[in-house]
């Protein structure tokens, strides 16, 4: 895509910065705003607007170009920019007369990220955060990048260079600018659009995607690639969903779980996974923490260890998910959005060791345990001679090397666990993003619902109620969900990832407890709200037809950091349509993979969750229906084959407590027929599209079936 370049202009001298002011400055207007990252920078020397009329008014009045930063609170980069830049006197001059500089929170405004990484993308080859745009006061976007650092480094020019650049590029041939900026807006624009390319060959894209997976494979440490390493979850799932039948996807993920398990990247004393590797061991990591990973891989980890039969597995799933619930969740019920890589201006500050503070905080054996455990040295595994705590070698000869006896080896490594978290308790902790996002506590709700059913664990059962309660009370009188809350106060707005992941967690509580009151709930949402996402050519859009304009309309078939969102909402309105028998949910799903269709043909790889949902789209309906007080000991044995054994995409339909006074069983047509079990003899009743077989009260049973069908 063309777009306007710098080019010599950028040859220009940087200039000198001036000396740090003697006090904080003022107050800007991010000071009313809800996000906490918008608020770190409430005190920023550059005149910072937030995203909205007075801002776009502004730079419309004084026909000046926008800078657009977008970034998140847990983003490290974005962290080191603010220090050198946006903190700096002269950097600030700059922006504050000859822009109008706004601030935009990633994560309250997904929408506004997608339209402009794909500018930057298409500008430079590249992206990530923080994002810097420079846009005409009509929004069209004309130069970028991410990080620009405060003086020429690493073969890039200086940030005040690229400011004064693009000023200057504006005063003197703004014809130039403008003309480019509206090329690469109309070509964003049309990647909106496009005839749907057919039918996706579903099977034959499942077998390219696997191929491609086990081509890029780290059979030594596993995930995929090299360093960085992601946790790619969706990939995973993929896999997951393969690996009882097919040994070779068995092989990468359980390489991959056992790795990332046992790596840095998971916290190893306070629970909870880091949001990546910065090496091919999974040994050092960024040191954020996301709600959404440790969302998706708590669940991905207990459905590895029901399915598979992992003990280890299930203990990783609920360390994850407890720490959720200690750490994540607000007194409301609703799930705070991440924590911070920094503590103290330190990256890993709060999670790092030395083996001199080892012994500072702990009984001399136990810290020699540790030390040898982990295999530290003076020199460390991170900076400054810290090192990640990860376990090096087995604990009996850490256990002969520490001069600690066997058998009480396991006691000392779980005493000195608990009392480095201690420790660690009274260290500067790193700051908490506490916004509450409706699509990333829909997909908390989607997994501890799971998890709650299928381990099962009542308090996970609980929280995931919890959240629902707290999504469903925060909407308008349309059914729009509130993409962001904090403190009393809205902001953000909705896109379909709040759509497709509250759905997606409604129908599977629905499935968890058997309280109807979910499956009404997660109905009405769709209704009311997929009409605005979903185009009569069946493609799905990220932002509705009912919010803001934007200079495109983005959409993407592509799993990132998380499964794309059109994908999510394909499988739950495959399960919606399963649970209610409305064919009608299944035909949209049709349409939504075929306007996919050839990218997931070309890439399969990175649209697992695309495939996925073509192969369900494509396969009969499949249910079990439980009938059965789940009070009952028989009840719970046929519940846990169910969760067990299920085929992929195959629903679960349980009679609800007795203590649900709102949920019937009529109201599901499911159930139709099947409305008693005779005490304490519960009936489980397996189908596939218009087939049923008998129904069992025999768990095995129900387990030999599911495997057959899953086949």
């Amino acid at each position: 895509m063309k777009a306007f370049t710098i080019g010599g202009a950028l040859a220009i001298a940087g200039i000198a910065p001036e000396a740090s002011l003697a006090a904080p400055p003022p107050a800007n207007r991010l000071a009313r705003e809800s996000s906490p990252y918008l608020q770190q920078h409430a005190h920023n020397p550059v005149d910072w607007y937030p995203w909205g009329e007075e801002a776009l008014g502004r730079a419309r009045t004084l026909d000046r170009p926008i800078f657009l930063s977008i970034g998140y609170s847990a983003c490290h980069w974005c962290h080191v920019m603010e220090r050198e830049s946006f903190e700096d006197a002269e950097t600030a001059r700059l922006l504050n007369e000859r822009f109008v500089p706004i601030k935009v929170d990633r994560e309250e405004r997904p929408d506004l990220d997608a339209v402009y990484m794909t500018a930057v993308q298409a500008m430079t080859g590249s992206g990530g955060w923080p994002l810097s745009v420079f846009l005409t006061p009509e929004l069209e976007p004309f130069f970028g990048g991410t990080y620009f650092p405060p003086e020429r480094r690493w073969g890039m020019s200086s940030f005040r260079e690229v400011l004064t650049a693009v000023a200057d590029a504006w005063r003197d041939r703004r014809a130039e600018v403008r003309a480019d900026a509206a090329s690469l807006t109309g070509q964003l624009a049309s990647l909106g659009h496009g005839a749907p390319a057919g039918a996706l060959d579903a099977e034959r894209a499942s077998r390219a995607a696997l191929d491609a997976l086990a081509a890029s494979f780290d059979p030594t440490w596993g995930g995929f690639g090299g360093a960085p390493k992601f946790p790619s979850p969706s990939r995973l799932f993929f896999l997951l969903g393969r690996a009882p039948g097919d040994e070779g996807a068995r092989r990468m993920l359980a390489r991959t779980l056992d790795a990332m398990a046992a790596g840095g990247m998971r916290d190893w004393l306070g629970g909870g996974f880091h949001r990546y590797s910065v090496d091919a061991r999974w040994l050092v990591p960024h040191f954020e923490k996301m709600l959404y990973d440790n969302a998706l891989l708590a669940r991905l980890y207990g459905e590895a260890g029901v399915r598979l039969a992992n003990p280890k597995w299930v203990a990783v799933a609920r360390e994850t998910a407890d720490y959720l619930l200690r750490e994540m969740r607000g007194p409301e019920g609703g799930f705070y959005s991440s924590t911070d890589a920094d503590s103290e201006g330190r990256e890993g500050a709060f999670f790092t060791w030395t083996p001199a503070q080892l012994r500072a905080a702990l009984p001399p054996a136990q810290a020699s345990l540790l030390i040898e455990l982990c295999g530290l040295d003076a020199k460390g595994n991170f900076e400054g001679g810290a090192s990640v705590l990860r376990p090096q070698r087995p604990l009996l000869e850490a256990a002969a090397r520490a001069g600690v006896a066997p058998g009480e080896a396991g006691a000392q490594l779980a005493q000195a666990r608990a009392a480095l978290l201690e420790a660690r308790g009274r260290r500067v902790a790193p700051a908490v993003d506490d916004k509450r996002l409706a699509g990333w506590n829909g997909m908390a709700m989607w997994s501890l619902a799971f998890l709650g059913a299928a381990l099962p664990e009542p308090r996970y059962l609980a929280a995931a109620r919890s959240a629902a309660t707290f999504l469903l009370a925060h909407r308008g009188a349309d059914g729009r969900l509130l993409r962001s809350w904090r403190n009393g106060v809205g902001s953000g707005v909705e896109t379909l990832e709040d759509v497709a992941w509250t759905a997606a967690g409604l129908a599977q509580l629905y499935q968890a407890d058997g309280d109807a009151a979910w499956l009404r709930a997660a109905r009405d949402l769709v209704d009311r709200r997929l009409p605005h996402y979903q185009a009569a050519d069946g493609v799905v859009f990220d932002t509705p037809d009912d919010g803001p304009a934007l200079p495109a309309r983005p959409r993407a078939g592509f799993d990132n950091a998380t499964p794309a969102a059109a994908a999510v909402l394909g499988g739950a309105l495959l399960e919606l349509a399963a649970l209610s028998g409305d064919d009608s949910l299944r035909e949209r799903v049709g349409r939504a993979v075929a306007a996919e269709a050839a990218v997931a043909a070309q890439h399969p790889e990175a649209c697992t969750w695309l495939v996925e949902a073509a192969l369900a789209a494509g396969r009969p309906p499949e249910s079990v229906v439980v009938v059965g007080d789940p009070a009952w000991p028989a009840t719970r044995e046929l519940l846990a084959a169910a969760w067990r054994d299920r085929p992929a995409g195959c629903v679960i339909a349980p009679s609800p407590a007795a203590t649900v006074p709102a949920a019937t069983i009529r109201d599901v047509p499911l159930f139709t027929g099947r409305e008693r079990a005779e005490a304490p003899h519960a009936l489980a009743y397996f189908c596939r599209g218009g087939t049923c077989l008998l129904p069992t009260g025999d768990p095995a049973q129900l387990a030999a079936s599911l495997r057959a069908a899953g086949r």
